[in-house]
């Protein structure tokens, strides 16, 4: 598809990312290991890696969302996919990046920023304290 779409319009080939929700969050990470050459980052929101044998080529930033009671993609994991914390810690592994975050805390939003990593990148994980499967609105 990007190859399809960077024929027809100018594309900077530098920036383009991934995000999802859900099983889209899902294939976003697939796109960061098996695709890393086309892309920038990737955004999760309330998706987690499945695996972590693809071959990704460059240090990849992301940043992840996920509601702390996600009652259809848990945090803790289950038998088909891994936990939250074990998706960040692939990436915060794979960037080489301080195993120390910057926590701040608004309301019932968690931020955890593990940053410094290879090229500067940094890995966010924004956790939605009580939070069920995450939805916003932008107004």
């Amino acid at each position: 598809m990007i190859s399809e779409i960077s024929s027809q319009y100018n594309l900077d080939m530098e920036r383009i990312y991934a995000g999802g929700y859900s099983n889209g969050g899902m294939m976003a990470y697939g796109l960061a290991n098996y695709k890393s050459d086309l892309i920038a980052a990737v955004a999760s929101v309330s998706g987690t890696i499945l695996d972590c044998t693809g071959s990704t080529n460059h240090p990849m930033p992301l940043v992840h969302l996920h509601g702390t009671s996600d009652g259809v993609v848990s945090c803790n994991g289950s038998t088909d996919w891994n936990s939250v914390q074990s998706t960040l810690d692939h990436w915060i592994n794979f960037n080489n990046i301080d195993l120390t975050p910057t926590i701040t805390s608004d309301n019932n939003i968690e931020s955890c920023v593990y940053a410094q990593g290879d090229s500067s990148v940094s890995v966010e994980h924004y956790k939605f304290i009580g939070g069920s499967m995450f939805i916003f609105w932008v107004t």
